[in-house]
């Protein structure tokens, strides 16, 4: 069995990537609260060209090397459908993970009889109607 499994889009200024983010899907990974399954770091030029780019730095190929990732998950489509929504001379990162801290929770609505209804994601940045108060 699996848990959710979401896909995330994080688009930067420029095209350059220090290797953070991917330390930090390493941590999570390592405590088991999610599972990365594929990622690609994609490009839009100053022309327009959008390109899936391979890490070189050596201490980012040694992270993503280090990752149980299936590629093929993301495809050349998914690809160019995330450059045409970059500007020029930008970058993104498409990271499809498992939510394995959700494994339980999933088989315990199983094990009642729970079906799904509906779901969705209140992100932080929207959420300060649920603060108390609205601080």
């Amino acid at each position: 069995m699996r848990g959710p499994i979401d896909y995330i889009i994080v688009g930067f200024e420029g095209n350059n990537f220090t290797g953070e983010i991917l330390q930090e899907l390493e941590k999570a990974s390592k405590n088991k609260t999610i599972a990365v399954l594929a990622l690609a770091l994609i490009a839009r030029d100053k022309k327009g060209n959008v390109v899936a780019v391979e890490a070189s730095d050596p201490k980012i190929v040694s992270l993503i090397k280090g990752m149980d990732l299936d590629q093929d998950l993301i495809s050349p489509e998914d690809i160019q459908e995330v450059g045409e929504l970059l500007e020029d001379n930008s970058s993104a990162g498409l990271l499809i993970v498992e939510q394995l801290w959700a494994k339980g929770l999933k088989q315990a609505i199983i094990n009642a009889n729970g079906t799904l209804i509906d779901e969705g994601r209140i992100h932080p940045e929207a959420s300060k109607e649920l603060d108390k108060g609205g601080k």
